[in-house]
């Protein structure tokens, strides 16, 4: 029973790349709520808001793609531990400025943006973990993985109220109470770092002698480009309203504070966690494709209510179960593209998939800005729900019938 607990089947890599996601995310995902509320603190506008969180999204493309390239050759630990000292010091920096530019390329070099973007060492956990258990376990594996980062965010959701409690027991002004939590996330960052050290050359590809992955040449090309065209829709049809700038709606909309702000994105959270293994369960029954795609269009469901609720309990009620169903497509998405691809193409195969990611997510703040100014405050929330809904339908057409080798497997042994 206790090894069960600890899943035994889960080896020391596993948990050390869990751990470090878990303290990474509990640190990003303070700053992503918190920081459209600072930046408008500051004086910024709300189109300058959105730019900051664009620059943050383009600075993980732009790293990403360098990862894809170089990761084999460097190695994915230095990457790990090099890319989360950088983040590191942009939230270092972060405490010093507050001038508009250096901001943007604060964001830029950090990945600060308003959300808990994964960033480039996103792709290296991705490619590294998948061999951490055993194949038939890899959609469990990356439900664990995605529940340790939701616990890390659910707890950094609850830290968003620290700037308050600075303020009120030790007399720190409303500034200076944002920039210690900056610190910390400097600390936090440092700490998922050191975890990074202490991994195993297993993690490391298996392809020796290669200087770096041309994408262009990869047998599995045709399958990574076009799941990395729908997979940008999507993201981008996210990042219209991500959690910074939901923060920043409730907000401004219904006069929330920042404990109520902390309250609901923590129960957003763990309502998150405990559907990522739900959707593990689910996904075992029937299949990937099927998980991903009809567990993913009530959230945009919800997203519309929550849009159009008159009252803030009305509207925390439709964003709650949104996320109970948003989250369930992520470890399925793991799986799926960590399965039908070869294992010297992973780490391209997770860096292309963020990388399209992220590119869309790089103008989807502004543009959710933009309307939001021009239209209204319920236009992003709309506009990201239909797009998504696009989406879910999009991949379910067109990928349906290309099955990953355990569900290929499992149906030859049924037969």
């Amino acid at each position: 029973m206790r090894n069960r607990f600890f899943f035994h089947w889960i080896n020391r890599d596993g948990k050390l790349i869990m751990a470090s996601r878990a303290i990474s995310t509990f640190a990003r995902s303070t700053v992503a709520v918190l920081m459209a509320i600072y930046l408008e603190k500051l004086g910024f506008s709300l189109v300058q808001i959105g730019a900051f969180l664009s620059a943050g999204v383009a600075g993980s493309a732009v790293f990403t793609v360098i990862v894809g390239l170089i990761s084999e050759r460097i190695g994915r630990r230095r990457l790990l531990v090099t890319f989360s000292l950088l983040s590191a010091g942009a939230g270092v920096a972060l405490i010093f400025f507050d001038s508009f530019v250096p901001l943007l390329f604060i964001a830029f070099l950090g990945s600060i943006s308003g959300g808990p973007v994964m960033g480039p060492t996103g792709p290296l956990e991705q490619a590294s973990i998948t061999e951490t258990a055993p194949e038939e376990k890899r959609t469990d594996l990356f439900a664990i993985y995605r529940i340790a980062a939701l616990v890390g965010t659910a707890l950094g959701a609850l830290a968003i109220s620290l700037p308050v409690i600075l303020q009120d027991s030790f007399g720190i002004g409303e500034i200076n109470s944002y920039r210690i939590i900056f610190g910390g996330f400097a600390v936090f960052l440092v700490a998922g770092g050191l975890l990074y050290t202490l991994l195993s050359s297993r993690v490391e590809s298996s392809v020796s002698g290669q200087s770096w992955a041309n994408p262009l040449r990869l047998p599995s090309r045709r399958l990574i480009f076009t799941l990395t065209g729908l997979f940008s829709l999507d993201h981008f049809a996210g990042s219209l309203f991500m959690e910074g700038l939901a923060a920043y709606w409730f907000y401004t909309r219904f006069g929330m504070d920042l404990q109520d702000l902390a309250l609901v994105f923590f129960v957003s959270r763990l309502l998150a966690a405990i559907s990522l293994w739900a959707a593990a369960k689910i996904a075992n029954r029937i299949g990937l494709i099927n998980t991903m795609v009809f567990t993913h269009i009530p959230a945009s469901l919800f997203l519309i209510g929550a849009a159009f609720a008159p009252a803030a309990w009305l509207a925390i009620i439709f964003w709650q179960l949104r996320a109970f169903f948003s989250m369930m497509d992520v470890p399925t998405r793991d799986s799926y593209t960590m399965s039908i691809v070869q294992p010297h193409e992973r780490v391209a195969m997770a860096s292309i998939h963020i990388v399209g990611r992220s590119i869309a997510g790089t103008v989807g703040p502004l543009v959710g800005t933009l309307v939001w100014q021009l239209l209204s405050a319920t236009a992003p929330l709309v506009g990201s729900a239909v797009l998504k809904i696009s989406y879910d339908l999009s991949l379910y057409f067109m990928f349906r019938n290309i099955k990953p080798p355990q569900e290929r497997d499992a149906g030859d042994s049924d037969t």
